[in-house]
């Protein structure tokens, strides 16, 4: 199998297994939704916004940063070196932060009273057992077999979401006080799954252990600062949104904004998949042949443009039906008693679509400057944008809800694909692709008008069922128009079917 093949198809296996989770995602978000009130489901979003806060320091980009060794020293005696103090690395990490943001957590005044500091206590113990699980998929991705870490986070999810519908429908069906602590600990539930489906695949590869190399830990921290930083600040700005509402006590607005935050973190982590598995290769480029490079990175912005182009228009489009079949109602925009319109999910949906765009693209443009080694580039660039979003936030969100938290996302992503791109252009020129761009716009364009005069008689027929028909339809014109403006050629089919790594490596 050729090396283009293999990372499409690692990174095939990774978006199926992301859409099996999300699909059970999205019934566990319209079983809670429906379960839960609007200000007790503003309580759920905030525990695990909060929780995402503490979880990225244990993170760290290490993941990224183990791929990447593993690519620059490719023996299993090193591999297994890097994967086990690695571990190590990010198990004494997520213990140390957590236990930091579950103590923060209690003593915040606007969260007494609430679910909230107990819940991220139970959060944090699930997220420290899926980090470990995680850790151990970088030497599947190495190797470039993400599909047995597909088939663990889906059997994992599955348990979770059974566990959750067992709550809601068996346990405490009337009762949601009492069943919203069991919320929280399916996902402890479903993490031990993961985990151990996880070690056993990654075994088979490499022995997994714990490895305590101390001038290891010092060297690889050292490289994952920047980056690592850099995250901690990323998260910081996609999540302020949810932190600042749940600050000013805005639990309902929290709960409006939560529902389309939930579903666009299921796409963003697409890109980062994606690019996970360029990674390998365009950083042997970077060392090796800089024209490659330049088409690696070039190819990889066409493919999530390919991706996010689509996405946007379409979401936008059907946000209302989209709304309608993950959550309940309650989180729908609809006329008021007195005529007017309360905004509901669906107007946020709309708006943080655009952030998810300049995610897509920009995604592509930050890994580009890891496999540079340029992290310290990308960490002032997030610093920047952090100050940005958190004062745009505390300033838009008192005032105007969820409304004012989904403009500040959009600001900082805008920001933040300027700041990457302008960094990207003074080492590899010409990464735009315009014309495959313009083609692909075009495409997503004829999608929408398809989409614009089907989904109205569609929706007021069916309701979100309508989206059975409506998304496949908008799949199939949006691919249709990009054969027909040979956006996709045959030379990019013919580059999947090669079997000569050296002559594909040429050609890419």
């Amino acid at each position: 199998m050729s090396l283009a093949r293999k990372i499409l198809s690692n990174t095939a296996w990774q978006i199926l297994g992301k859409v099996v989770t999300a699909i059970l995602g999205i019934i566990s978000i319209k079983f809670i939704t429906n379960y839960l009130s609007r200000s007790a489901y503003g309580e759920y979003t905030t525990i695990y916004d909060y929780t995402a806060l503490f979880t990225i320091i244990a993170d760290f980009g290490l993941f990224t940063i183990a791929v990447r060794e593993m690519a620059h020293h490719n023996t299993k005696e090193n591999v297994e070196k890097i994967v086990g103090n690695v571990l190590s690395i990010r198990t004494a990490l997520a213990v140390i932060s957590l236990s930091v943001g579950v103590i923060a957590a209690a003593l915040i005044p606007a969260y007494r009273g609430s679910h909230i500091p107990y819940g991220v206590f139970i959060v944090s113990f699930a997220t420290i057992i899926a980090l470990v699980a995680s850790t151990m998929s970088s030497v599947l991705q190495f190797h470039l077999r993400m599909h047995w870490a597909s088939i663990s986070l889906s059997i994992g999810k599955f348990v979770t979401v059974a566990y959750i519908v067992a709550v809601i429908f068996f346990f405490f069906p009337k009762n949601p006080e009492a069943g919203f602590p069991h919320l929280l600990f399916a996902w402890i539930i479903g993490s031990l799954v993961t985990i151990l489906i996880t070690y056993g695949a990654s075994s088979r590869l490499v022995p997994i252990k714990y490895k305590f190399d101390f001038l290891f830990w010092r060297e690889v921290l050292l490289k994952a600062l920047p980056y690592g930083i850099a995250l901690v600040l990323g998260t910081i700005y996609f999540r302020m949104g949810t932190i600042a509402l749940s600050l000013f006590k805005l639990k309902e607005q929290t709960g409006l904004y939560g529902v389309p935050l939930r579903f666009l973190e299921i796409l963003q982590i697409i890109p980062h998949y994606f690019m996970n598995s360029v990674l390998p290769i365009l950083t042997i480029s970077l060392k090796e042949n800089h024209g490659r490079a330049v088409n690696v990175v070039r190819y990889s912005i066409n493919a999530l443009a390919m991706m996010a182009f689509p996405i946007l228009i379409g979401g936008y489009l059907l946000a209302w039906p989209i709304t309608a079949a993950v959550s309940s109602p309650d989180f729908l925009t609809h006329r008021a008693m007195d005529g007017g319109i309360v905004w509901g999910s669906d107007l946020a949906l709309k708006i943080l679509l655009v952030a998810m765009t300049f995610t897509y693209l920009h995604v592509v443009l930050s890994y580009t400057l890891v496999a540079m080694g340029r992290q310290v580039e990308l960490l002032w660039i997030n610093a920047i944008v952090v100050v940005i979003n958190v004062t745009l936030n505390f300033i838009l969100a008192p005032q105007f809800g969820f409304v004012g938290a989904a403009i500040s996302a959009v600001t900082a992503e805008v920001v933040m694909f300027i700041g990457l791109f302008l960094r990207v252009r003074k080492r590899i020129s010409a990464v735009w692709d315009l014309k495959f761009l313009a083609k692909t716009a075009f495409s997503s364009a004829a999608m929408g008008v398809v989409l614009f005069f089907a989904a109205d008689p569609l929706v007021k027929l069916w309701y979100s069922q309508s989206l059975v028909v409506l998304i496949p339809l908008g799949g199939l014109v949006f691919a249709g128009a990009m054969f027909l403006t040979r956006a996709i050629s045959k030379d990019m089919l013919l580059l999947l079917k090669k079997t000569d790594q050296n002559a594909e490596l040429s050609h890419i």
